[in-house]
């Protein structure tokens, strides 16, 4: 081909592919798309083969979709990981190959269904969204080195311009896929390393999450059945249900009431839905039909909708409408979808999600996905059931009722344990309650090391269910009610009066006891889907904390009055800020204190008019100014997992960097003698309420530089007490010195291990 006419081609496919609209709407359905697309760059380029592998993300594998030119039955059967392949180089790389002689790359791979030996030259672009994968587009030719710069240029920004669409395409087809989820060999999983997320051990069959509403999106594996009389029937017992839901759901968490299944029963009651099923009933459809029908009509509104608030209830669709077709046709004793006493398999989970597996009796759970944001570990804690993060995709195809031992203090998960595995566990469980039984004795508070020394221990409660065991283990206080979680678990906003009848029930249980009330801390990777906070192009960085609650100063008052009036009459509440960063933000958000105050004296409603203002310290900027913050507020809690990550730079959160976040990094240490040495010189009183507080490894050197608070979830207590009863004060200092003038992580960790 002249080289003058190709350049007119490619530049006649550019031309083409600008006008994607046309494309898509003119094809079929999403296979016929990508056919159509293939079909387009192979006639432009002039090459017998074109071909367009998509990122599975579930299975972490790059598979064939679309081909002309190699057989077609090779679609969707060839797939390759990162790196396997000169398609996976690509995938892996980021990076074009161009190849003469495709045979020649030591990275080639040959796979027979293709039928792909004749081509000699070969030339793949990955495509992507930023560092979002899709896929990568690949075309190939008979004739050796037939592909030049020209080729390389046009196919890159083929790849571009594709790029939107095929996202698009990609995650339409794992929807489809997920919701499918077809069984296929897993093969032998056995044990699988993970990270913990909460701890404990549970042992029981395994479910997968979201597998038993498949059937709303894929065709029913038996004809659709069922009468108007089924139909009344299904929806009276899925009432039933709830309401059983909704009772465990209130017992267990008095701040969510009724509202996790609130979406439920409004839909139960709502003539759109379940009187739009029994219209079609009444024309002659099934009842299953019915209900599949009218459930994939709203999964699709809503799917469709901007705002994450509207998309998230997708997932009160499908678990309602799973529910109608489960009692439509019972399921088998091996269940479908019952999470009782089961091992709970999800990619991802909502807080709302959580609660409603918890109000469930779910035995643990396992992440899939490789990543759990913090407040869905701590709600798992608060509940106490196990669960560990994996990557492992695999898992997802896991067959139903397979026996899984989920090991969230280790953070392992064993696939069809053998009896010897099992038998170890039941050993280990036996002894740990015997250490719990003896540990349980020392529920004082109050600690105090070998020479003396008295070390407070107060409890970090998320959810009012935590109050009974802080009070068992003996906590002086409370020494961080985080206020975010009633948000978290509720569909909005919470108002007022619903907020002071959490907080107050949280006074209350404490009689004179100190408690601390930090104020909203929500943004980062504690989003409320109602905000459409996660807009954000940096959330660790936006509105986020005291920044939100600042911005938006109607909230931040309606908590605050709420604060105040649950503490009428306590001499013993304080209110905190969060990522405070500036004396100025801390000055701004006392006012509004003041402000309620006022307010409240205005409207003669009883409240508390001294309560202690306090702050979190978080962020580098509070250490070079920790003098001046001395001087205005009352206490100080040390947020150690966020002043570790702003310290370092480190999204705790973010697995590609995780091994970055190293809270004995000479400067995090460092920082945290100054800011206590301060507060300690100015006679305010300060704490750790972060991981740091129970990690029995850092507490010699929290000891060493002056802490005489320690602010821990109640399950620590025990174990804390025991190991700071070993400690000697002085030693503690000597340690702290050594591991100050360390200058590197490596010597810090040696200091660490010889202690």
């Amino acid at each position: 081909m002249p080289m003058s006419g190709k350049r007119q081609d490619l530049l006649n496919m550019l031309c083409d592919l600008s006008d994607l609209s046309a494309l898509v709407t003119g094809s079929a359905n999403i296979e016929n798309f990508l056919q159509r697309t293939v079909a387009l760059v192979s006639g432009h380029l002039g090459t017998p083969v074109c071909s367009i592998y998509l990122y599975d993300e579930t299975a972490d594998e790059l598979v064939l979709k679309a081909t002309v030119g190699l057989n077609p039955d090779a679609v969707d059967r060839v797939r390759m990981g990162d790196g396997q392949g000169l398609v996976g180089t690509v995938m892996a790389s980021r990076q074009a190959i161009c190849e003469g002689h495709a045979s020649n790359n030591p990275h080639f791979r040959f796979f027979p269904e293709t039928d792909e030996l004749p081509y000699e030259s070969f030339l793949a672009v990955p495509i992507q969204k930023g560092v979002v994968k899709i896929g990568v587009l690949v075309v190939q030719h008979t004739e050796s080195d037939y592909f030049e710069t020209s080729d390389v240029l046009a196919l890159k920004a083929t790849g571009a311009q594709l790029a939107a669409v095929l996202e698009n395409a990609r995650l339409l087809m794992d929807l489809q896929r997920m919701c499918r989820l077809p069984e296929r060999p897993v093969g032998n999983l056995g044990f699988i390393k993970g990270q913990s997320a909460s701890g404990g051990v549970a042992f029981a069959r395994a479910t997968v999450w979201g597998k038993s509403h498949g059937s709303l999106v894929a065709e029913p594996a038996v004809a659709d059945s069922g009468t108007m009389a089924d139909f009344r029937r299904a929806v009276k017992k899925t009432g039933e249900q709830l309401d059983v839901l909704q009772q465990r759901c209130a017992e267990r968490l008095p701040e969510s009431a009724a509202l996790i299944f609130a979406t439920h029963f409004m839909m139960l009651k709502d003539p759109k839905f379940v009187d739009r099923m029994a219209e079609q009933i009444e024309k002659g459809d099934p009842a299953s039909r019915a209900v599949r029908q009218v459930a994939r009509y709203y999964l699709n509104l809503f799917a469709d909708s901007p705002h994450p608030y509207i998309r998230e209830k997708v997932s009160d669709i499908e678990d309602l409408a799973g529910r109608l077709l489960n009692n439509l046709a019972p399921s088998s004793p091996d269940g479908n979808g019952d999470t009782s006493n089961r091992v709970v398999i999800a990619q991802a989970l909502y807080p709302s999600e959580l609660l409603k597996l918890a109000a469930e009796s779910v035995a643990g759970i396992v992440l899939a996905n490789g990543g759990v944001t913090s407040h869905v570990a701590i709600i798992a804690r608060s509940l106490k059931i196990p669960m560990v993060v994996v990557q492992c995709p695999e898992l997802m195809h896991l067959p139903e009722v397979t026996p899984v031992l989920v090991d969230g203090e280790v953070g392992n998960v064993y696939v069809d344990p053998s009896a010897d595995i099992i038998a170890r566990f039941d050993a280990r469980n036996q002894a740990r309650r015997q250490v719990t039984a003896h540990q349980t004795l020392n529920r004082a508070g109050t600690a105090r090391t070998r020479d003396g020394t008295r070390v407070d221990l107060l409890a970090n409660i998320n959810l009012l269910g935590e109050l009974r065991l802080a009070r068992e283990m003996g906590a002086v206080g409370i020494g961080l009610y985080r206020t975010e979680f009633p948000f978290l678990i509720r569909p909005s906003f919470p108002s007022e009066t619903e907020q002071y009848l959490v907080y107050r029930q949280v006074v209350a249980a404490m009689g004179d006891k100190p408690v601390v009330f930090r104020t909203l801390d929500i943004g980062g990777e504690k989003t409320l889907a109602y905000t459409d906070s996660d807009n954000e192009p940096n959330p660790e960085l936006g509105l986020r904390s005291i920044r939100f609650t600042l911005a938006y100063r109607d909230i931040f008052e309606q908590q605050v009055r709420a604060i105040l009036r649950a503490a009428a009459g306590s001499d013993a509440v304080g209110i905190m800020f969060p990522l405070i960063s500036s004396v100025d933000d801390l000055l701004l958000a006392r006012q509004v204190v003041r402000d309620c105050q006022d307010r409240l004296k205005a409207d003669g409603l009883d409240h508390n008019d001294h309560p202690a203002i306090g702050m979190m310290i978080e962020l580098p900027s509070v250490v070079e100014t920790m003098a001046e913050f001395a001087a205005e507020a009352d206490f100080f809690a040390i947020g150690t997992n966020d002043f570790v990550q702003y310290m370092l730079g480190v999204d705790r959160g973010n697995k590609r960097v995780a091994d970055y976040y190293r809270p004995e990094h000479p400067s995090v240490l460092r920082a945290l003698e100054r800011v206590v040495r301060v507060a300690v010189d100015h006679g305010k009183p300060i704490s750790v309420c972060g991981e740091m507080g129970h990690d029995e490894a850092m507490i010699p050197f929290l000891l060493g530089i002056g802490l005489r608070r320690l602010s821990i979830d109640p399950q620590f207590m025990p174990a804390v007490h025991q190991c700071i009863a070993g400690l000697e004060v002085g030693l503690c200092r000597d340690h702290a010195r050594a591991l100050l003038s360390a200058g590197s992580i490596d010597a810090v960790q040696k200091i660490l291990a010889q202690f």
